[in-house]
């Protein structure tokens, strides 16, 4: 076996601690192979040479690899063994965005990918101003959102790469959320009583609700409760809609011991 090259600078147990990190779509016979615009990267970006040391990801699970050799479309890549490190958070929280304006969704996906979230569906709300009416559209934003979720759980190590999308109407919504036995949270700036930190989280699965820019319409709200969602407060402060899918899945993570 070729002895490990630096990659990027810090030692580790296996050679380099800050390893760069690739999804690959099969192991077999202890190889894997880089394809794609990852193999780009990692020859033509990186500069990688033979023999560094990665992290190869597949079907959730992480191996420590090396890169055997190049190809003319792959990086032929060795598994030196299973890693033995939990990635991934114990409950499997889904985030129903209500789709803000200009690229906020953007930092959305991103921050909240990088906390733990397993899935993030867009939502078009009554007070939604962003309307995706073509198909064609709907693609190409579906296409670079979950580009932008592939990227952040690069950067933050996942072992997932969570699913952007569908876009869902308020009505798919609600049908989707009666559809599985999930606790459902919604945190709303026009309840006071009821505060996040006093749900007792029992379920693995947890679906976080955030509206859009002008909040949730009082039936809306009333829909949600009717579909079993607990509706609450996140303190004394108005959140933007940006920040607050953040905050609800932060503290989820936080009273389930997955931070």
């Amino acid at each position: 076996m070729k002895k490990p090259l630096r990659a990027n600078g810090l030692v580790s147990q296996h050679g380099w601690f800050e390893m760069n990190r690739f999804f690959v779509d099969e192991i077999n016979d202890g190889k894997a192979r880089i394809k794609d615009g990852d193999f780009k990267h990692c020859k033509s970006v990186l500069r990688l040479q033979e023999g560094a040391e990665i992290y190869l990801v597949f079907d959730g699970k992480e191996y420590i690899g090396q890169i055997a050799s190049y190809e003319t479309n792959s990086a032929l890549c060795d598994i030196i063994k299973e890693s033995e490190q939990t990635r991934e958070a114990g409950i499997d929280v889904s985030l129903y965005q209500c789709i803000p304006k200009s690229s906020k969704m953007e930092t959305i996906i991103q921050k909240n990918v990088e906390i733990g979230v397993k899935r993030i569906v867009p939502v078009i709300s009554h007070r939604t101003v962003v309307k995706i009416s073509e198909q064609s559209k709907e693609e190409k934003k579906l296409s670079r959102w979950n580009k932008i979720s592939e990227e952040a759980a690069k950067q933050s190590m996942r072992n997932v790469i969570p699913k952007v999308g569908p876009i869902f109407t308020f009505k798919q919504m609600i049908d989707d959320l009666k559809a599985f036995d999930r606790l459902i949270i919604v945190p709303y700036e026009n309840e006071f009583g009821n505060s996040l930190k006093n749900i007792h989280i029992d379920r693995s699965d947890v679906c976080i609700v955030i509206g859009p820019e002008g909040g949730f319409e009082p039936y809306e709200i009333a829909e949600l409760k009717l579909a079993g969602a607990h509706v609450v407060t996140l303190g004394p402060r108005i959140l933007r809609t940006e920040t607050a899918g953040m905050v609800a899945s932060a503290i989820c993570m936080y009273k389930t011991n997955n931070i």
